[in-house]
């Protein structure tokens, strides 16, 4: 087990025609022995993270410590990390048993000792019945659980996980997704997961470092994350679908305190007026409610239903609030249909509000 730290870490590639800040001055400690996620859209900058941490990558700027060791110029093979990637690599000349074998050869375990492993990690994850197949004959889920099973029965410092369920069908992703998380609590080793998918990381990890242009923009529990999202990004990218970020003014009306657009959207907001006074009385912010909070049948804000998505046990209804639009995540049995007026309302405790400029969260 190991504790990671990046100290100040960037990361700038450079050609003669343009020059790409991947990663941005980010410190970011992670705890021996958790689970951590690292999320963040395409492009954001988690892979070259993830790379720099492997060692597969050298910083332009910063440092990496295992525990207390700087492991900076060290190799992968040095920093005693395992990795999974998105496509799974295996032997085609060897069979299953043998893939999974050769980091056991490698630590010099006797047949019997690694008989005795490869049973077990393929009854754990459902493989025991290919064992004797070569990679070619399996379909992508079942090489991305062999390539695990390989992984997983070495003894490194640190897992290190790059989108390995992008490529597995739904199935077995949740199936792996399941397996994975088991794995971790048993082994209590320091695990890496990196995704664009807030399910996979919010499923999987204890704390998540959420990325955007290369900085970490919030590292948190999922609870945090979603509950008290620290910017509009955080609030936008976690949740599904995302906080709806309502860019409003303020306005006093009849000792009153209220945020409105010029289209004639208005919520009061005067049971805030304490704490608008403590951030200095913005003139605009954005208001923030996630789309499951939203409640429809009464309330101050009048609204027309543009188009529902069914989702099985939840509707997803898009509305139009005078001039902005509004998504409600609702119980099927809401009786809305698309072309009616309805009645909105945002339950105090649960809005938020944001900077208008730097969209860092305020109240």
């Amino acid at each position: 087990m190991v504790r990671v730290f990046l100290d100040h870490v960037t990361k700038v590639f450079e050609d003669k025609k343009k020059r790409v800040i991947a990663v941005d001055d980010v410190t970011l400690e992670i705890p021996d022995g958790k689970f951590v996620g690292i999320l963040g859209p395409s492009g954001c900058g988690k892979t070259t993270t993830l790379r720099i941490i492997a060692g597969l990558e050298k910083p332009t700027k910063g440092k990496v410590y295992f525990d207390d060791k700087d492991v900076t110029p060290l190799s992968p093979k040095e920093r005693n990390v395992a990795m999974i990637f998105q496509f799974p690599a295996l032997y085609p000349t060897l069979t299953v048993y043998d893939n999974i074998a050769l980091p056991l050869k490698e630590a010099k375990l006797s047949e019997s000792q690694i008989r005795e492993e490869i049973k077990r990690m393929a009854e754990f994850l459902g493989i025991s019945q290919y064992l004797n197949e070569k990679p070619a004959k399996l379909d992508m889920s079942t090489k991305q659980k062999v390539v695990i099973a390989k992984t997983l029965l070495k003894d490194p410092s640190l897992f290190i996980l790059d989108e390995p369920l992008t490529v597995v069908d739904p199935k077995a992703r949740v199936e792996i997704r399941s397996r994975l998380k088991e794995i971790q609590l048993e082994l209590r080793k320091t695990m890496i997961y990196v995704t664009h998918d807030q399910t996979e990381a919010l499923t999987l990890a204890e704390q998540i470092a959420v990325m955007n242009e290369g900085k970490i923009v919030q590292f948190d529990t999922p609870e945090n994350l979603y509950n008290r999202p620290k910017n509009t990004f955080v609030g936008w990218f976690i949740g599904n679908p995302g906080m709806n970020l309502i860019e409003v003014s303020t306005a006093e009306e009849n000792g009153k305190l209220y945020l409105v657009t010029e289209g004639g959207f208005k919520y009061d907001v005067s049971f805030l007026s304490e704490e608008f006074k403590k951030v200095g009385s913005p003139e605009k912010v954005i208001l923030g409610i996630r789309p499951e909070f939203v409640q429809i049948g009464s309330g101050p804000i009048e609204a027309n239903c543009v188009h529902i998505e069914f989702m099985g046990n939840r509707l997803i209804i898009h509305l139009d609030a005078y001039d902005r639009r509004i998504i409600a995540k609702v119980s099927p049995n809401v009786a809305v249909k698309p072309g009616s007026k309805v009645l909105l309302n945002f339950p105090k405790e649960k809005i938020m509000i944001f900077d208008a400029k730097s969209g860092n969260l305020l109240i």
